[in-house]
This record gives C-alpha cells, structure tokens and sequence, in this order.
C-alpha cells in the first residue's frame, strides 16, 4: 500500500466535490442486511439526486452498523437533496422509522489524499477499517494527517489502500483503510508502533481518537 502523504495544498485533489458518510445503528445482523437492503431499493426506484456520483454501503463486521459513502459534484448539491428529501416528507432512504433503526451522524467532508489505484494483482478488500479522529479546527487536522503519515509509513502486507477525509468544519478527520482481511487490521493495530492502547494522538493537545470499525463493501450504485 502506498504510504498516506501528510495533508498540504500541494496533495489535496483538484475535485471540488465532498464525500458524505453517514452511520446509523441496527440490533443485529439480521437488521442490518434488512436495512442495508431496503435502503439501496429506494437509491435505484426514486430518481437519482442531481450531483450524487455514486452510494456504496457498508456493512459492520460487528452486524450493528450500516454506513453509507456517497460523493456529491459540491456540498450544495447534497445539502438540496437533504432539503428535498425533508419537503417531501418520503420515506428514509434508510427505512421505517419504527424498526429500531438509529441514525448517528452524517458528516461532510473533502477528500485530501485520493484513493490510488491498485494494481492488476491487489488483492479485493476484504475489510475497509473507518478511523474518526476529533479535531480542533483545520490546523489540527493538518497535524493528525501528518501523525497518520509517520505511522503509516512502513505498511503492513495486509494494507490495500486508503484515503483521507477533513470534515469540512474542521472537526473531523476519517482515515478509510482498505484491508486483505479483518484479521490483517487487528495484527496491524496489536503492534505498539501504532501508539498502544491509547492511540497514536495520546497526548497531543486537540487531536483524539473517537471511534474505529471494521466494515465489508455491500452494495453500490451510481447514475
């Protein structure tokens, strides 16, 4: 996997667009296929929002999360769709509001390192590990980005790809880490050179670690 570069003006893609993701939590396995299932049937039946490029959902390994990844042209085009859907008082795109379904959060972000494109022979994912880290504002950002880098720097072999996301206010960063395998990620983390137990931010003013989860690729669709 090629090493995550330190987040600077010189590494941000030029494509203007925002990447949203968006959890919502579930009891159990059987939920979680349900609503996964129930949520991409209304991507494909309603029309396609103007400015989506593309919704991949995501199961949790743990079966109690579902997330969604999609990718807007701009953060207005997804902010008239939310507003859309709120007028037209329709159905969740997620499902039925009595299912015990609960939403988490969505946040907009930009996508600082790209995606790469892995070669002929990369092994298929099978295990994308999702990173939050809380930030204090842009600088810190940069700063979490940076500690990312020097941690990431000698890849383990399970390590596929992975990309960066700032939060757009400046309160977030996602590492989206692409795995051969669950089991790959948690030899990876074991080892102290990713900080310990309490994370590689541990003692940094301003940066600290919210959440992690391993998720599988669902379903995908697109204009």
């Amino acid at each position: 996997m090629e090493p995550i570069a330190p987040a600077s003006a010189d590494t941000a893609p030029s494509d203007p667009g925002v990447v949203v993701t968006s959890r919502w939590q579930v009891a159990d396995r059987h939920a979680q296929r349900a609503t996964a299932d129930g949520a991409m049937a209304r991507w494909r039946q309603m029309p396609w929002p103007e400015g989506c490029l593309s919704v991949t959902c995501l199961l949790s390994t743990d079966g109690h999360l579902v997330m969604f990844y999609s990718r807007w042209a701009s953060e207005p085009d997804y902010r008239r769709h939310v507003a859309d859907v709120v007028e037209g008082d329709t159905a969740d795109r997620v499902g039925d509001h009595d299912s015990g379904v609960t939403h988490l959060d969505a946040v907009v972000s930009r996508l600082v390192t790209s995606p790469g494109s892995p070669s002929g022979d990369a092994p298929h994912p099978g295990c994308v590990a999702l990173i939050s880290i809380a930030t204090d504002g842009p600088e810190l950002q940069r700063q979490a980005a940076e500690r990312i880098a020097a941690f990431r720097a000698d890849a383990h072999p399970g390590a596929i790809g992975g990309h960066l996301l700032f939060s757009l206010d400046g309160a977030r960063v996602t590492l989206y880490a692409e795995w051969t395998s669950e089991e790959a990620h948690q030899e990876a983390i074991a080892g102290s050179r990713f900080g310990g137990p309490r994370g590689i931010f541990d003692g940094v003013p301003g940066i600290r670690g919210l959440s992690m989860h391993r998720y599988q690729r669902y379903r995908t669709a697109g204009r």
